[in-house]
């Protein structure tokens, strides 16, 4: 697909997705950027982009990459909920309990009920 139209964002979204899943980080994360050149808006690139830094342990880049899709969208369960997990990894357990309360104010989500509270 990138072959036939370079500036194809889901092309790189895509091809993106295969490396984070080989663990092969940095090609991931150049995909991912050059998709957001494209769609610089695009929730799902943003909070894709935010989950390589917190995968590659780069947790400051993805706290920074989930407040940009809170601003774009601000109830994202997703974002929302991965926060306290960056925090939780950091050691920072305090801010993570924070986040994962504000996670269920925001979406009325229980802990036995999460998995189930996805759209």
């Amino acid at each position: 697909m990138l072959e036939i139209s370079p500036a194809h964002p889901y092309a790189y979204f895509d091809l993106g997705n295969i490396y984070i899943e080989q663990k092969r980080y940095e090609d991931a994360l150049l995909l991912s950027k050059k998709a957001l050149e494209v769609l610089p808006e695009n929730v799902h690139m943003h909070h894709a982009l935010a989950n390589i830094y917190r995968d590659s342990g780069q947790y400051e880049k993805a706290l920074s990459e989930y407040e940009k899709v809170l601003e774009i969208e601000p109830s994202h369960r997703f974002a929302l909920w991965d926060i306290g997990v960056a925090y939780e990894k950091m050691g920072m357990k305090d801010k993570a309990e924070e986040r994962f309360k504000y996670y269920h104010e925001m979406t009325d989500c229980s802990f036995r009920r999460f998995w189930n509270c996805f759209d």
